[in-house]
């Protein structure tokens, strides 16, 4: 009785912990609680068989999953989604194209929108459609799983905590600093730290420093919060307008003439953009932006842009 009483308390508590979200491992539930890794298994089968019978009675969908990543088992509760085929196909297609994320961490979110978003019957086309590109999908070269620290300071970001992070510059060095994140951007295949630091370590007093997260050696968010007044609160789809390539700096207009085939092409490019003059298809066109990035993009096009 009293090895039966133990056996139940286990899965409780394994049960337990797969409901506040955490991963559970076979090999090391199993040393922690002295049995074999056998019994681990037909703990989790048990809470899996548990699963499907309540979700037969109140049609909820909650089931037990291996998380290759995290070598260990997870609850998913797989809530009913809206999205259709088509819009299913469409995400998919931009979150490939992104090619922000490891081919694994990208693998593993689409096979996931699929099984949350699809019948059975329409799964296997689904993964058809993508799965050669899939399969051919180029990652990053920093190769890095960024999901979880891309979360983790996106918390930072929402509950004003100050982190201290190591970074590597573009030429290798090593610098240190305290910041004040605000927001979490994804251009060009990376993705951003957008924030503040002490005005003498800035080049550019005042304004955001961009951070490329894959960059980032080591961080630390602390217990520290930091204050933003309401008037002064970064906004991310206004910063998006103004800056390109990610590069950082003061706020400045540009002037320049366009004479290329596609003025819309510009006026997508920069969301800031205005027509102030045209003439026989030449434009005068003026953007907002910020840093020396706009440059590099005005560079590239040639003739087309005085």
């Amino acid at each position: 009785m009293e090895k039966s009483t133990k056996k139940h308390d286990r899965v409780l508590e394994i049960y337990s912990r797969l409901l506040a979200g955490e991963v559970v491992q076979k090999k090391q539930l199993a040393e922690e609680y002295g049995v074999a890794p056998r019994s681990i298994q037909r703990d989790i089968d048990s809470i899996r068989d548990f699963c499907a019978n309540r979700s037969v009675r109140s049609g909820e969908s909650v089931e037990i999953k291996y998380d290759r990543a995290a070598k260990g088992f997870r609850l998913i509760d797989n809530k009913t989604v809206t999205l259709t085929n088509a819009e299913l196909f469409t995400v998919a297609k931009i979150l490939l194209e992104s090619r922000s994320l490891s081919k694994e961490e990208m693998g593993r979110i689409i096979e996931e929108l699929i099984d949350a978003c699809l019948p059975v019957s329409e799964r296997r086309k689904m993964a058809d459609l993508v799965g050669n590109e899939l399969f051919h999908y180029v990652e990053p070269r920093h190769g890095m799983y960024l999901v979880d620290r891309i979360w983790n300071l996106g918390t930072a970001v929402y509950q004003h905590l100050i982190v201290q992070l190591e970074y590597q510059k573009a030429n290798g060095d090593i610098t240190y600093a305290e910041i004040k994140p605000v927001g979490i951007m994804c251009s060009e295949y990376y993705f951003y730290l957008i924030a503040y630091i002490g005005d003498s370590d800035k080049k550019h007093p005042g304004y955001p420093t961009v951070y490329r997260i894959d960059r980032i050696k080591s961080y630390k968010v602390s217990d520290e919060t930091f204050h933003v007044p309401y008037k002064d609160r970064f906004e991310e789809g206004e910063f998006r307008k103004r800056i390109q390539f990610m590069y950082g700096g003061k706020l400045r207009t540009v002037k320049f003439q366009y004479s290329g085939p596609d003025i819309n092409a510009v006026l997508d490019r920069l969301p800031t953009a205005e027509i102030l003059e045209e003439k026989d298809g030449v434009y005068m066109v003026s953007a907002e932006v910020y840093g020396d990035g706009i440059e590099m993009w005005l560079r590239s096009q040639g003739e087309n842009v005085r």
